[in-house]
């Protein structure tokens, strides 16, 4: 026995144990440590996963925002009898909460801000989406806790839809949406997404289209069919009149942000950016004007160092960036996307 024990011995000296990566650690002729092509791509990966959570967590707000306004136009069953349509209210009421809970108190501050700057107010949620007290008390505490956290204030952008972001007159583009366009308006919206507001003459229907174009937006401002009738009609220009209302009441609603407006030259929006310029003289970075039909502005709007009239969103982009409105990778990354669709 010992005599095969000894053997079994030599033979492990001789042979030597296998063990797997054990080059995992290289050094070179200057002592550095070399790392393997796997540790590489983990340390690669684990980066990619960062970029990737950071961008996840700047979106959660939002992304919070859109589930609970799902939440809010389910609509009750007339036909169900009271008891089962009082199960569907509380199921509402507590899926809310959740969505709210799911939020650390910085991201539901932060929701909200851009909950309550867009079409709906949190005052409201809470009286009308939760019938019982004690639902109500719970999401009231849940607000309570993230309302004291002070939350830095973000520039808003106001766009128009047609013809600046949706080319609906403009035979020299195909698809939804202009190249370029989502890769400027999630630029412009900074930290947190959710600060892209839409003002449309349309009367209705902007939700569409901004949904087939992927756009991020936080509301829609629309106009009205007498309003566009007068327009055609030659009368005066009331599309200008309730684009001015709707901004106003956006830009009243974010008091402290700075504004990058955003439209075309196709009906009002230069006489309307250009009023609001003078209204909030301190408040407005840039007013872009879509160069679409080549119509002649106001010569106020051209004598505005704020003022910006652009071809294509390329242009655009190396204006913002002239001006220091972006940065030189962020243009870079606006033209690369125009260049790529």
């Amino acid at each position: 026995m010992k005599i095969l024990i000894t053997i079994i011995s030599l033979l492990l000296l001789s042979t030597g144990c296998i063990t797997k990566n054990f080059n995992k650690i290289n050094t070179d002729t200057s002592g550095h440590f070399n790392l393997t092509q796997n540790e590489t791509n983990l340390i690669s990966e684990s980066k990619q996963r960062k970029k990737v959570n950071k961008h996840d967590v700047n979106n959660r707000a939002y992304k919070a925002k859109l589930t609970i306004e799902k939440l809010c136009r389910k609509r009750v069953n007339l036909g169900k009898n009271a008891a089962i349509n009082n199960i569907n209210k509380r199921s509402k009421s507590l899926a809310i909460i959740k969505t709210l809970e799911l939020m650390t108190n910085n991201e539901r501050a932060n929701f909200m801000r851009i909950y309550n700057n867009g079409n709906n107010t949190i005052s409201s949620l809470l009286s009308q989406q939760f019938k019982h007290s004690s639902l109500r008390t719970k999401a009231a505490e849940l607000i309570k806790e993230a309302s004291i956290i002070q939350i830095k204030k973000e520039r808003i952008i106001i766009s128009d839809l047609d013809n600046t972001i949706k080319p609906t007159n403009d035979p020299s583009v195909d698809g939804y949406v202009y190249p370029g366009t989502v890769k400027l308006l999630n630029t412009l919206d900074q930290k947190t997404t959710g600060d892209i507001h839409i003002v449309t003459a349309r009367p209705f229907g902007a939700r569409n289209s901004l949904n087939s174009a992927s756009i991020q937006y936080n509301s829609i401002s629309y106009g009205n069919i007498f309003g566009i009738t007068a327009w055609l009609l030659g009368f005066h220009n009331p599309i200008k009149d309730r684009k001015v209302e709707n901004i106003r009441r956006i830009m009243d609603q974010n008091t402290k942000s700075s504004v990058v407006l955003i439209g075309d030259d196709g009906q009002a929006d230069a006489g309307a950016y250009l009023q609001i310029m003078q209204e909030y003289p301190e408040r407005v970075e840039a007013a872009l004007i879509h160069n679409v039909i080549g119509r002649k502005l106001p010569e106020a709007f051209y004598a505005s160092t704020n003022s910006i009239i652009y071809n294509d969103f390329e242009d655009a982009a190396e204006t913002l960036y002239s001006r220091g409105i972006i940065n030189k990778m962020e243009t870079e990354n606006i033209i690369n996307s125009l260049r790529n669709q």
